[in-house]
């Protein structure tokens, strides 16, 4: 089995406790090194991992002989990382968002294409259990033609760390955003035709927006509803899923999702009525709609691993699981969401 020399950019919270632990217990990468210029996180990772810590990425790619970059830095250093081990031979696996913004993410691609080497984003909310349920809900076709897919995510944060700053790319627009905007793009297969957005700073301590409120118009017709408030201190489901004939919700205590809904062949018959008077003065009707309800459960939907997807892409040759022009796609829609919101000036 071939194994990927890799090495990783950032100890702090993804680097740390998401890409070091899968890349150590996956028997397909090896982990040839570590950069932070912390040198109590450097020693750390010797401790733990007995890695090799260099305090700059040119300090790394001077001295190893690597097979994969992973970059779980600030966004606002992973462009020129990324083009230096790209120029250097070597692939990269970059966290989200890719950049903070366009220009910059089609900087990285350019490099892509012109050293002949890989690079693909970590986008693991496309394997949630979560939306793998909602993949279900949709092949299902129980709830009809989908026209409303709607994403929350609403806490009470009083951000203080990096993410709270604009100059270092930080925002939950770029920072959630990168994440829910590839999930709703990956479940409905559709291309946002129009968007609106709005950006608030509410909570955070720092000039970045820690509340988005957007609705994006797919150009097969469904609406997607993003909502991400750090302003909020109660709680809104995280999930919405409303189609023709029934609608789904998650839970309240987040385990699975309710589903109410009819079958049309089951419909009771009904007349539009024509004319001005309403039969029995009524407002609507007083049918009796044959409702089916039912739960999913997540507990039955078990994610593959990230790092397996990555173990074919960069070790395998088999095709991204994360297309690069959909992370591209991903980056096109933050920046109209910004010029939207009139925060095109927030990198």
């Amino acid at each position: 089995m071939k194994t990927l020399a890799t090495a990783v950019v950032g100890l702090g919270r993804v680097g740390w406790q998401y890409h070091l632990p899968q890349i150590v217990e996956h028997t397909g990468f090896t982990l040839a090194a570590v950069v932070d210029p912390n040198p109590e996180r450097l020693e750390e990772a010797r401790a733990s991992y007995q890695a090799t810590g260099y305090a700059s990425v040119a300090d790394l790619l001077a001295a190893e002989r690597l097979d994969l970059l992973v970059i779980a830095s600030p966004t606002h250093f992973h462009a020129d990382q990324a083009i230096a081990a790209l120029e250097a031979g070597v692939d990269v696996f970059c966290d989200k968002p890719i950049a903070p913004s366009l220009a910059e993410t089609d900087r990285m691609i350019d490099a892509m294409r012109r050293s002949g080497r890989k690079l693909m984003v970590y986008q693991p909310h496309r394997l949630t259990p979560e939306a793998m349920a909602v993949r279900a809900i949709l092949d299902s076709g129980k709830l009809g033609e989908l026209f409303l897919l709607k994403r929350a995510l609403t806490n009470y944060v009083r951000r203080n760390d990096w993410q709270a700053h604009r100059a270092y790319g930080g925002g939950m627009l770029s920072n959630f955003g990168a994440h829910m905007i590839d999930q709703l793009l990956f479940l409905t297969g559709g291309s946002i035709s129009q968007l609106t957005c709005h950006l608030r700073r509410m909570a955070t301590l720092g000039d970045a927006d820690d509340v988005v409120k957007a609705l994006f118009h797919l150009d097969n017709g469904i609406l997607l509803d993003l909502e991400i408030d750090m302003a909020c201190s109660l709680p809104v489901p995280a999930w919405t899923i409303v189609g023709r004939h029934g609608a789904a919700m998650q839970t309240s205590d987040g385990t699975g999702f309710t589903l109410k809904y009819y079958r049309p062949d089951e419909l009771p018959p009904l007349a539009l009525q024509e004319g001005l008077s309403a039969a029995k003065r009524m407002y609507g009707t007083d049918e009796v709609l044959p409702w089916r309800t039912e739960t999913i459960a997540l507990a039955d939907f078990t994610p593959p691993s990230f790092y397996d997807k990555c173990y074919d892409y960069f070790a395998l040759d088999l095709p991204p699981f994360v297309p690069i022009t959909e992370t591209r796609e991903v980056m096109r829609v933050i920046e109209a969401c910004r010029q939207s919101a009139g925060w095109a000036d927030c990198e």
